[in-house]
């Protein structure tokens, strides 16, 4: 049975503050919200703390699952109360060690009675007596009523000096803050749980901007985006510049896409994420290495470092270079198109699709890209994109697959709803196709093939955005974008079109679905599109 967590401080010891500042009903609602707080935060330390002695195997999901807690419960501002409390009141801090050492031997005789809660602290810490978040910010309130002072958030000691005169490359930057949030919780556990990821990267927030402008070295690759490439790595983190210290340095960044340079620029936020994470500066300036003069700092970065994902040069090999038609199984389209509502009551589809090459050596590639997958850098793709591979199985005719390479090994996808797809004849079409999507904030595409039996294709495309934002309604005109008519061709999976600039070749495929001919639905780049029968 679970320990009773509520500490009964005596409100005697209350009586130690100023009579004129500590009224009679204030020191009970003090005494109350305190002793379910400290309870709380104490018991949980303690059902850790013995969990860990009697099962160490298992001891980071308890760390993640306390971290997360702490965050849930305002644990920082917890810690500056009980600071200033035992301060203001001699008598609190001997009350507190006294009924915690009675607590423990509670909490070990729950353990001995039922030791389920060392393998799922979570579910321990979801429990309402250690839902004290609104005690600790009443406790807030209370001690700003009664004169009581407390400390601010202490600050982070600050990194070597030397690092201020040197530029830090990405990946170094990148692996100095993976180590920062390990000390907190574990990067898996943050992707499961929102408040383990805010604790995170809160704790990284603070270090982060005690060491005051960074001099990061990396390569541009958006308008404000800086990120490390090496070979085929990169750093885990990125940059992204929030605002630039002037004009001239906001478009030099904008023209300097694709080369090496150095930022500098003040921390703002740091946002843990799957792959790594982001660091939003503020004040940006954008020079090249030799501008700066200075020497780069060294040190081990290996931990900073991820796969780069493809560029679409990189994943493109050729006309026929890629997976072999003969290698094929089967191809499979999984799809979903469900209208929903955003924030401010515009509709929208929530659209995915996915296209599945199952091969007969037992292997299955999730396909994202335009091009057709017979084009497909697959050395390069299994080593680079390891998460869109996997093993399948098919039992009593319904596949799964199982994630290979991925942080999600053991995780399943189940293809019982998808549906085979297959190659169009190779003869040519007479049909207006569209594709209509609706996201959300009212943003709308268009985009359309008009094919024709003498073998050109005329292809257009078009948006606009037009929704309620806020209290009012919003319409913007896209960009006129004007017709283009091509040859084309069709080849297994791939569309090929004879443009000025040279072919082009798009996946192509036909849904077992699709009915009539022309078929009424066609995947083109990935995505259906719907023959037009007016």
């Amino acid at each position: 049975m679970m320990a009773r967590l509520k500490f009964w401080l005596a409100a005697a010891a209350l009586l130690a503050l100023p009579a004129a500042a500590a009224p009679a009903d204030d020191a009970q609602e003090l005494s109350a919200h305190l002793g379910k707080a400290v309870g709380a935060f104490q018991a949980a330390r303690l059902y850790g703390e013995q969990c860990d002695r009697r099962d160490p195997e298992d001891a980071q999901s308890r760390k993640d699952a306390l971290a997360a807690w702490r965050y849930k419960n305002s644990g920082a501002d917890y810690d500056r109360v009980i600071g200033a409390f035992t301060r203001a009141i001699p008598d609190l801090a001997g009350q507190i060690d006294q009924q915690t050492a009675q607590l423990a031997e509670r909490v070990a005789k729950d353990l001995d009675a039922s030791p389920e809660p060392c393998g799922d602290l979570g579910k321990l810490l979801a429990h309402e007596q250690f839902s004290v978040q609104s005690d600790v910010r009443r406790l807030l309130s209370l001690s700003r009523r009664l004169g009581i002072e407390l400390p601010q958030p202490g600050e982070t000691v600050r990194a070597k000096a030397a690092d201020e005169t040197r530029i830090l490359r990405l990946a170094a930057l990148s692996a100095r803050l993976e180590a920062r949030m390990a000390e907190i919780g574990s990067k898996e556990g943050a992707m499961n749980s929102s408040a383990l990821r805010g604790a995170r990267q809160d704790h990284a927030e603070a270090w982060l901007k005690s060491d005051g402008v960074l001099v990061l070295f990396g390569r541009v690759t958006g308008d404000s985006e800086l990120r490390e490439w090496r070979d085929d790595m990169q750093s885990s983190f990125k940059v992204d510049c929030h605002s630039f210290s002037e004009r001239a340095h906001e478009e030099r960044m904008a023209g300097a896409i694709g080369e090496d340079s150095v930022v500098v620029g003040t921390p703002r936020l740091v946002v843990d994420s799957a792959g790594g994470g982001r660091v939003s500066l503020a004040k940006c300036s954008l020079f090249t290495v030799e501008e700066t003069a200075r020497p780069f700092v060294e040190e081990d970065d290996a931990a900073g470092l991820v796969l780069r994902p493809l560029a679409f040069d990189e994943a493109l090999a050729g006309p026929g270079q890629g997976i072999p038609i003969r290698d094929v199984d089967r191809v499979l389209y999984a799809s979903s198109f469900d209208t929903r509502m955003d924030g401010f009551g515009n509709g929208y589809v929530d659209r995915e699709e996915d296209i599945y090459v199952l091969l007969r050596d037992g292997t299955a590639y999730r396909h994202e890209w335009p091009f057709p997958f017979t084009d497909l850098a697959v050395a390069l793709s299994r080593h680079r994109e390891p998460e869109r591979w996997f093993t399948w199985n098919e039992r009593r005719g319904q596949v799964t697959l199982t994630g290979k390479g991925n942080a999600r090994q053991d995780a399943l996808i189940d293809l019982a709803k998808a549906q085979r797809l297959r190659p169009l004849a190779s003869r040519p079409l007479a049909g207006e196709y569209h594709y209509l999507q609706i996201a959300a904030g009212g943003s709308r595409q268009d985009r359309r093939y008009a094919f024709s039996r003498d073998g050109t294709v005329v292809y257009s495309h078009g948006g606009f955005m037009a929704g309620n934002v806020g209290t009012g309604y919003l319409i913007v005109n896209g960009r006129d974008n004007p017709d283009t008519t091509s040859g084309y061709r069709i080849e297994d999976y791939a569309l090929i079109l004879d443009t000025p600039q040279g072919e082009e070749r798009h996946f192509l495929a036909v849904p077992e679905s699709a009915k009539g001919s022309p078929p009424d639905t066609l995947l083109i780049d990935g995505a259906a599109f719907w023959l037009d029968d007016d």
